[in-house]
């Protein structure tokens, strides 16, 4: 039988998926809300600061097809929430801190997409303008917080695995 303590005790993930996840949401819409909200034109942006709406994905793909797109986001959403439970849960830290960013990302876009659907918003805030000034990086589409942390999630959940040790490897001194 389990001990109270054991009981009480969070699970290992939480702090670090949660974590992540709640700190890219809230970054991502308190940036949006700050730009689109409470800050004007007149204020003096500086010149990588522009606000617009993407009804697409990056660099406008299927802007003439909002609601593919918000489709996808609502299955796409929960099947990341069912790899991440089944597949990276349990892989530690640095997992569960690269899909809470991912997922949090995925919400906080989530979030502009459904004031889309509901005639609230012509589509997601964008505000992040990099001009690189060369081909084939140039333009760049124009981002936000959200999209960087699903971009910095996903290069981590493709970097992780060549920084820890395999399993199975068994090298013994002879």
């Amino acid at each position: 039988m389990p001990s109270d303590q054991a009981i009480r005790r969070k699970p290992s993930w939480l702090p670090w998926f949660g974590g992540a996840l709640g700190v890219a949401l809230v970054l991502d819409l308190l940036s949006k809300y700050l730009l689109f909200n409470l800050v004007s034109a007149a204020d003096g942006l500086p010149h990588w600061l522009i606000r617009v709406y993407n009804p697409g994905v990056a660099w406008s793909l299927f802007a003439d097809h909002p609601w593919l797109v918000v489709g996808l986001t609502f299955v796409l959403i929960p099947v990341l929430g069912v790899v991440w439970w089944q597949g990276y849960r349990t892989q530690g830290r640095s997992a569960n801190v690269a899909f809470g960013l991912v997922l949090g990302g995925a919400l906080g876009n989530a979030w502009d997409r459904s004031a889309m659907a509901l005639g609230k918003m012509p589509g997601v805030r964008d505000f992040i303008h990099v001009d690189l000034g060369f081909w084939p990086l140039n333009p760049w589409p124009t981002f936000n917080i959200a999209d960087s942390a699903i971009c910095v999630g996903f290069v981590l959940l493709v970097v992780l695995p060549w920084f820890q040790p395999r399993t199975g490897d068994l090298h013994h001194a002879v």
